[in-house]
């Protein structure tokens, strides 16, 4: 038999799926609230300079907007689908 015979049909199609956000949701949360704050900070010094906006400010923001929101999500799923331990061992 060949290949082509147990083909499906499925192979070369692409799949959408979630990505799987490895570490801790400690770490992942570590680096959410780092991000926000830099974020937090970039707005409070533009607002304070009293020179408005310019394009290199609004990248930054929406780069760092970006970011934050993928270590937000990587601090949920961590938490909401954390890996499994490995077996415990009694010695």
């Amino acid at each position: 038999m060949t290949d082509k015979a147990n083909d499906t049909g499925d192979q070369g199609r692409l799949r959408l799926q979630w990505p799987t956000f490895r570490g801790s949701a400690v770490g992942w949360g570590i680096l959410a609230v780092s991000q926000l704050l830099f974020i937090a900070a970039v707005v409070l010094n533009v607002v304070e300079s009293g020179e408005g906006w310019t394009v290199v400010d609004a990248l930054l923001i929406v780069a760092s907007v970006v970011v934050a929101a993928v270590f937000v999500t990587g601090t949920v799923a961590t938490i909401r689908r954390p890996r499994p331990a490995p077996p415990a061992v009694d010695r």
